[in-house]
């Protein structure tokens, strides 16, 4: 009786000492969430995991250490939250509120983006604009003002295709004329007068 009554009080300390803090965790290898997951009211992804978010509804979704997310779709309904040095890719999930801090860093593939300093949460700004994945328009507000230098828009892929290609165009049509030469030849006579180094 005395070994059954200490085990117990030991597990109750154990797991007592150790606080849940979210309702579903994930904390290593490759995951998804979707339509079939049932609600949850705080979803973390923490030390090394990697969450594909594909559809579903959740209460709020938070990143930290190293872990990484790509938000598709579903619905975040208190916000998207990343840390440390966390990484996600925002490709089509509807979310009212976005907070980042350290050195994390958020991928906003999405066009027509506009970013109003004022106004939103707090008055600490809002973002609009458009996915590319689905043609969704979105607005989200930023937790803080510093939160928005942690997002990167990423520019369509045929825009930066176009950007390549006239950039080999331009410089193949240089070398036929022989303006390459002349323009770094200028170039090095220019820096060359001010007493730079080329």
């Amino acid at each position: 009786m005395k070994t059954k009554i200490i085990t117990l009080m030991a597990m109750i300390f154990l797991l007592g000492s150790h606080l849940v803090r979210a309702d579903l965790v994930f904390d290593s290898g490759y995951n998804t969430f979707d339509d079939d997951d049932p609600y949850y009211a705080e979803v973390w992804v923490i030390n090394d995991a990697h969450l594909d978010v594909l559809g579903g509804s959740m209460g709020k979704l938070e990143l930290t250490d190293f872990a990484t997310a790509n938000l598709y779709d579903g619905q975040i309904l208190s916000g998207l939250y990343i840390q440390d040095t966390t990484t996600v890719s925002i490709h089509g999930a509807a979310f009212d509120i976005f907070a980042a801090g350290e050195d994390s860093q958020a991928y906003l593939y999405a066009y027509d983006v506009t970013y109003h300093p004022t106004g939103g949460l707090g008055d600490e700004g809002w973002i609009e604009g458009t996915y590319y994945s689905n043609d969704t328009p979105f607005t989200f507000s930023f937790y803080t003002e510093a939160s928005y230098s942690h997002i990167n828009i990423v520019p369509e892929p045929c825009t930066l295709v176009l950007v390549v290609l006239g950039g080999l165009i331009s410089r193949n049509h240089l070398h036929k004329t022989g303006n390459c030469n002349i323009i770094l030849s200028a170039l090095t006579t220019h820096e060359t007068s001010k007493g730079g180094l080329l």
